[in-house]
């Protein structure tokens, strides 16, 4: 009798645990204000900049990001865009900047949101907010959970300071929720202010920066179903690389006027063999002929590397480019944005998303695409 009851409670268990899907059933992105010309930015950074900056190179580190415009919470060309960066002055100290993301993240946030459920919004169960750009608490999880009208009992994470490749670890946090319960329902978001830390130089990292970084988001929802969803992408696997010897090679630090940012030419050629792995690891066989991509865009440098260590054709990577050149890098919302733009046109199969980080760490997804 003992052992019968045995049986069916672990057959009731095996049944709960039955595999499905997990798919990405909804996506969508937004940016905030107006398209700033390129241009037109760097003619406002010029005066901003300490008198030691080399105005020449920021000039030339602009022409070469591949940035055609890029936009920002601030009103950068009037009143915010003085306080936070008076000319010929010291620019603002951290705390000016963290009240400013705090006044802002939130309403881009919630444009991503519903740029991605245009109607109502499911019954969200878990909220995982990505960025590195602002520490508040309240932080933007709560702020949204009231904004959008959520459950109070829905579970939320934080997940903060790890750059440009946070999206696949928030992404991955939503599909083993899914995984560990079939009914979750993960909204994931990815809110990065970068106009709120230009710095004024001298130093190259500084100028480049200011040349290539700006602000967005990005929302998903993740959820399981036997049968495909919404964008109909299925997250299939995950992988992570970290480089060894290259934590000193890309850094994101506070400051006593914002972040400031490390970036080392050698970026490039270090993650080099790992990206290869982690496309190894992904694929499990899979020929590589055989996947679509979205790589973040962390400079235009990076991609034109990726495409060449990959062995892809030319053109392969414009969706990057076409996300750099529309809104520069938009540290961890950017490549959700590169996923979106995959989906405008029709296609069925794999792909590959990558993205690369502070460590410098590698990290991916093998997506799927059933329509």
């Amino acid at each position: 009798m003992e052992g019968s009851r045995l049986g069916s409670l672990f057959a009731a268990v095996a049944s709960n645990n039955d595999p499905m899907n997990v798919w990405i059933s909804h996506l969508g992105h937004a940016l905030p204000g107006p398209a700033l010309p390129q241009a037109d930015i760097v003619d406002w950074l010029e005066p901003r900049l300490t008198p030691d900056s080399d105005r020449g190179r920021l000039r030339r580190f602009a022409a070469r990001t591949g940035v055609a415009s890029r936009h920002s919470v601030l009103d950068l060309f009037g009143a915010e865009g003085n306080a936070l960066y008076p000319r010929h002055a010291a620019h603002a100290d951290a705390g000016l900047r963290s009240r400013a993301f705090a006044r802002h993240s939130v309403p881009l946030a919630t444009a991503a949101v519903r740029q991605a459920c245009p109607g109502a919004l499911p019954a969200i169960t878990h909220v995982i907010v990505a960025t590195c750009t602002g520490a508040v608490a309240p932080g933007l999880d709560l702020q949204l959970v009231e904004a959008l009208g959520l459950s109070r009992q829905v579970r939320r994470t934080m997940i903060t300071f790890m750059g440009c490749y946070a999206a696949v670890p928030a992404m991955r946090a939503a599909w083993d929720a899914c995984r560990a319960d079939p009914t979750a329902i993960v909204l994931v978001v990815c809110c990065e202010l970068s106009s709120l830390h230009f710095q004024p130089g001298p130093q190259d990292d500084a100028l480049i920066g200011a040349c290539l970084f700006g602000d967005g988001a990005t929302a998903a929802i993740v959820q399981s179903s036997e049968e495909p969803l919404g964008t109909g992408l299925a997250i299939i696997r995950d992988a992570s690389q970290i480089v060894p010897d290259t934590a000193a090679h890309m850094a994101w630090q506070a400051s006593a006027t914002g972040f400031t940012l490390r970036l080392s030419p050698a970026i490039g050629a270090s993650i080099g063999t790992a990206v290869g792995e982690v496309v190894d690891q992904l694929r499990q066989g899979t020929p590589q002929t055989a996947l679509r991509w979205a790589i973040h865009p962390g400079s235009l440098r990076m991609v034109n590397d990726a495409e060449r260590l990959l062995g892809l054709l030319p053109t392969t990577l414009d969706p990057s480019r076409a996300a750099l050149a529309d809104a520069g890098n938009r540290s961890s919302a950017t490549v959700l944005a590169v996923l979106e733009k995959q989906l405008t046109t029709a296609w069925n199969g794999p792909l590959a998303l990558l993205a690369c980080g502070p460590g410098l760490t590698i990290d991916g997804l093998l997506l799927e695409r059933t329509t």
